[in-house]
């Protein structure tokens, strides 16, 4: 074994591939550097010395590096150019004086509010009836009526254009819808009422992808039809053709628990089952000495399969590595995997450098990585004897290699470790092939007209053995450990220390193993000095468009009050899991508007809270009220339901500061905010600031953190 990590004889594309991401990381982050100018300079710079090293044939060899220098800058700007003309590109040409939009519609589901429909904008209308050609994608939300309810895939719409850019939830630790959105290439949405569109008719997308969309809903169409039970459907939909809109919240939860959530979403893993059983049905070509057609069929055939899936990034990324792999043999070639791997990711990349920030993607590569980079060693560590024990130790390191590789960013995106997953992969995965295999005939015989009800049949049981399965392990309470939080920077050491390990295995150098426990050691122990405290003991009145919900954290302790009791809030765990989770908070006990507790009273309107006096508004109750003496109050609360003036409660209170909460209306919330202003009274607002949070330790409040 070579003593460096990975031998760049290897994975000599490995050279091209990380400049090319720094560029793109670069941009990301630091877009106003304008680093193309200084890389793309420094590239010259370094080019120029090399031509002139080389007219001496003495200093030809010894300046050699200067080359590759130039070419990793010049990298790193095309990555950085890449990123630059993505970005460029997804701002299209809205301006709000358009009159009209002309847009088709990609996909559409009702929402408990509206009818939520991606479309794609085709055509801009001007004031003066001139007509700006675009494809600018953004969602739509449609009124519920008859009429956005019978809205379907590839009709065409026109609506006058108020588009408004998507912004995040303004909670602590709030998932960044707002990117990851962007990384879709959507940037806007509007609401549109009943009068504000119309139905156009009905266009057919041609492009390739609206082609392999209809394939992939004409063999939906064909499963549907068969015998298949409903969750087997779904379930097979899923595995088969990459469909999950049939995929139940309890289905789906079953089989993320059980560590078994990465087949139902067609990937490498599926792609490469289909990859190996061609390989075997198309073995005879070598009999006949026709070995070149095997890999040009098999990438023909692969290619024709993520066309089925409706071309999923993830089918399209693994077919495009094993094409790589394919193309290498028909040309005697001689690869790794490992760098078919890296060439497959520069190109993805270089087609879309948002891919780098897709969860799936850095799934899908880290993955594939792990078990090239991680599996041998395990393999070697076991060293099965027999046959039988060689096939299943195989399936077995395939698993571990891949979920230890991809341990850190499974617990950053999830904050949930499985325990029960490699025994559940083990038991699952040597079935795939079947399913996979048998799904496949069963549709070439549903195209061809003939009944295949005993395969339906055989299938149907398999995934309901399958499903039932997944529903054990998921009751088991030791199946995994859930809410996790870490923060990014320990998905780095992770990775370091993971992959150093393994490392040090391959090379069999003691050296690389004791620099990784010195540095594990300095990094926890500088991490423990500079890690700063959770929040135990605080309040929090969290940014929610609909209703007001605050939060009482006492010693850990996790109270919540709606101000409307009547209508408690059931998303209230979607919107503050995350901050529960980092500041080690427990389970939700929701209280009533009268409680008495060690150190919370409340008595609506009043709440008293660690030293905090507090003002609940969400009535007209105070109005036309007087009193000769004003109770000091430190925090009014204003919500939804309040229908007087500030300055009604100032004649019965004293107060120090006004919370407006964000389901205040637009006007209500102005007028309000002007008043506090002429009161001179210190005024927050949760709809411009985010979500208010008083640290009861500190007594200071702490800014909503979140990432627009």
């Amino acid at each position: 074994m070579k003593n460096s990590f990975l031998p760049i004889e290897e994975a000599p594309f490995l050279r091209i591939l990380l400049p090319f991401i720094a560029g793109i990381l670069l941009q990301h982050f630091l877009p106003f550097l304008h680093a193309i100018y200084i890389f793309s300079f420094l590239g010259i710079i370094f080019i120029i010395k090399y031509y002139n090293s080389s007219k001496f044939p003495s200093k030809r060899f010894i300046n050699r590096h200067y080359f590759g220098i130039a070419i990793s800058f010049f990298l790193i700007s095309i990555g950085i150019a890449t990123l630059f003309i993505k970005q460029k590109s997804e701002t299209g040409h809205y301006s709000p004086n358009y009159k009209y939009a002309i847009a088709t519609i990609t996909n559409c589901k009702e929402t408990q509010r509206s009818i939520c429909c991606e479309t794609e904008i085709k055509e801009w209308i001007q004031q003066d009836e001139q007509i700006i050609r675009d494809n600018q994608k953004v969602i739509l939300y449609f009124k519920p009526d008859d009429l956005s309810r019978s809205l379907i895939k590839d009709n065409v719409i026109i609506f006058k254009p108020k588009l408004i850019p998507i912004v995040n939830s303004k909670n602590p630790e709030s998932f960044d819808y707002a990117s990851y959105m962007k990384y879709k290439g959507v940037l806007y949405t509007q609401y549109l009422d009943a009068q504000d569109w119309k139905r156009l008719g009905y266009k057919q997308d041609k492009s390739i992808k609206g082609i392999a969309q209809r394939l992939q809903d004409s063999a939906l169409e064909k499963l549907k039809k068969d015998n298949f039970s409903e969750t087997s459907y779904a379930i097979l939909s899923a595995l088969l053709l990459g469909n999950t809109k049939e995929i139940t919240p309890e289905i789906r939860n079953a089989f993320s628990t059980s560590g078994l959530a990465h087949i139902l979403a067609v990937s490498g893993l599926h792609t490469g089952i289909i990859w190996s059983l061609l390989y075997v049905l198309l073995t005879p070509l070598v009999w006949i000495k026709m070995s070149k057609l095997r890999p040009i069929l098999i990438i023909i055939f692969l290619w024709a399969y993520a066309f089925l899936t409706g071309l999923s990034p993830s089918a399209v990324r693994a077919t495009i590595m094993i094409s790589f792999i394919l193309f290498g043999q028909i040309l005697d070639r001689k690869g790794t995997t490992m760098n078919n791997l890296f060439a497959a990711a520069f190109f993805m990349l270089l087609y879309n450098p948002y891919y780098l920030f897709n969860v799936s993607f850095q799934l899908s590569f880290i993955s594939v990585f792990s078990i090239l980079y991680i599996y041998p060693v395990l393999y070697d560590l076991i060293n099965p004897s027999s046959k039988w024990g060689s096939y299943i130790i195989s399936i077995f390191c395939v698993s571990a290699a891949a979920q230890i590789g991809t341990l850190p960013l499974t617990v950053y995106y999830f904050h949930e470790l499985p325990l029960l997953s490699l025994p559940a992969n083990l038991i699952i995965i040597p079935v795939l092939p079947f399913i996979l295999g048998g799904g496949m005939l069963v549709l070439i015989l549903n195209y061809l007209q003939i009944p295949a009800t005993f395969l339906v049949n055989g299938l149907d049981q398999i995934l309901i053995y399958i499903e039932h399965l997944t529903k054990i392990i998921s009751t088991l309470n030791f199946s995994s450990i859930k809410n996790i939080w870490i923060e990014s920077h320990y998905v780095l050491f992770l990775f370091v220390i993971i992959f150093a390990l393994f490392w040090s295995y391959r090379t069999r150098r003691s050296d690389i193993l004791i620099f990784t426990l010195s540095f594990a050691v300095l990094f926890l122990t500088a991490d423990t000095f500079y890690k700063g405290h959770p929040i135990q003991n605080a309040w929090v009145v969290y940014h929610d468009n609909h209703s007001t919900t605050i939060n009482f954290i006492d010693n850990g302790t996790n109270y919540i009050l709606h101000s409307n009791p009547e209508k408690q809030d059931s998303t209230i765990e979607k919107k503050a899991l995350n901050f529960w989770m980092k500041n080690r908070i427990g389970n939700i006990i929701h209280i009533k508007d009268s409680s008495d507790l060690q150190n919370l009273i409340i008595c609506q309107p009043f709440i008293y809270f660690k030293g905090s006096k507090i003002l609940l508004l969400n009535s007209g109750y105070w109005k036309n009220k007087k009193s000769t003496y004003l109770l000091p109050i430190d925090y009014a609360i204003v919500c939804k339901g309040f229908s007087g003036k500030l300055s009604d409660i100032t004649e019965l209170f004293s107060i120090q500061t006004v919370i407006l909460c964000s389901d205040l209306n637009y006007f209500k919330h102005q007028a309000l905010q002007k008043e506090a202003d002429q009161l001179g009274i210190y005024c927050y607002s949760i709809k411009k600031s985010g979500a208010w949070i008083f640290n009861t330790d500190t007594q200071l409040r702490i800014p909503s953190i979140t990432s627009d």
